[in-house]
């Protein structure tokens, strides 16, 4: 029998803080992992650093993999036979796109999972993420879980397992739980462009507004500066 562990997929924003804050209450122990890509933002990861410390976790794996790459840090992309130049699309959810992102991320918290004996790997994947994202989904994870059943040699046919709490929630439905859990939503980061605050108008920072604003509340990041 696999241990109660999981591995907690942090990057720092208020998805994966909510997912830190659920497992918490669920787990007896918990371990977040944070992937520092090419170009990853620094209040990101100051972010991650800061809710770990406000968990009072005492195990954060920082992974770098500076190869992978968002949309907007690539010059040019392939497709159809020809390369074609990259616009500029800056906080948008084209630009934030990486190919093969969660499968690569899934894939080493796997690798973890199994030599920490971790039975869980939670992922802050949500309603919004699926519509857009093809691999955020919870069809798209389903998948991966069954390759690890079949490829984990060492597990008792106990593999470990992508969770994502999320997963069936909108915005403001995980702003709730976020405050339900008393996570610190103030020490979180959303916003795709660098700065000391965050910036308002990138597509994170509006949907962060705009469910804050729906539900008679004020977003803490925005009353604060970093």
């Amino acid at each position: 029998m696999r241990s109660d562990k999981a591995l907690v997929m942090l990057s720092g924003g208020l998805d994966s803080a909510t997912c830190l804050y659920w497992a918490k209450e669920k787990y007896s122990e918990v371990i977040a992992v944070t992937f520092n890509y090419f170009g990853r933002l620094v209040q990101e990861k100051r972010a991650s650093i800061r809710l770990v410390k406000a968990a009072r976790i005492s195990n954060l794996i920082e992974i770098d993999l500076p190869f992978i790459k968002e949309a907007g840090d690539s010059s040019s992309y392939y497709y159809n036979g020809h390369f074609k130049k990259n616009p500029s699309h800056s906080g948008t959810q084209e630009s934030s796109y990486v190919p093969a992102r969660n499968m690569i991320f899934y894939s080493i918290c796997a690798h973890y999972a199994e030599y920490l004996g971790a039975k869980w790997i939670i992922g802050g994947h949500n309603l919004h993420d699926a519509k857009f994202f093809k691999d955020a989904s919870k069809r798209f994870t389903d998948k991966i879980n069954t390759l690890f059943r079949e490829g984990c040699l060492l597990c008792n046919d106990q593999a470990y397992q992508i969770l994502l709490p999320l997963a069936e929630m909108n915005r403001k439905q995980i702003i709730r739980l976020a405050i339900k859990l008393k996570a610190p939503i103030e020490l979180t980061w959303s916003c795709h462009r660098e700065g000391t605050i965050h910036c308002g108008v990138c597509y994170a920072c509006r949907q962060r507004l705009e469910a804050f604003d729906d539900l008679g509340l004020k977003d803490p990041v925005f009353l604060s500066v970093k």
